[in-house]
């Protein structure tokens, strides 16, 4: 072989290896974008699935809270009716009832300054 075959056979060779260099580096970029093509796409998915699952709560949480709102307003209807309820029944009790400590305590004092005057006109 002579030397002018071996260099073109070098040269050759050193033109296949800067193709395989620019091949792979290509190929390698083609790879890093797909992947993160790959990773912003299945970013995106889970803060779409992480946006849903939150305003499921969300929701999920203020019907809650309205049935709760409704069952503690019901009840304090329940309690007012009740209490009416009550009051109504036995309002001639109250009243006498009422009616007789005002009584008493007017005849409690009547009978201490009655004997406050017998006292001091002794």
């Amino acid at each position: 072989m002579k030397l002018s075959e071996v260099f073109s056979f070098l040269l050759s060779a050193e033109d296949q290896a800067a193709e395989n260099v620019r091949t792979a580096k290509n190929e390698v970029e083609r790879l890093r974008r797909k992947s993160r093509e790959s990773f912003e796409a299945a970013r995106r998915t889970a803060l779409s699935d992480a946006h849903k699952r939150a305003r499921a709560l969300v929701e999920s949480s203020r019907q809650r809270g309205e049935k709760e709102a409704l069952e503690i307003l019901n009840s304090g209807e329940s309690g007012r009716r009740k209490i009416t309820e009550l009051f109504e029944n036995n309002v001639d009790e109250i009243i006498t009832s009422l009616t007789n400590e005002v009584a008493e305590k007017y005849a409690a004092r009547t009978r201490k300054a009655v004997r406050k005057e017998k006292g001091s006109s002794v």
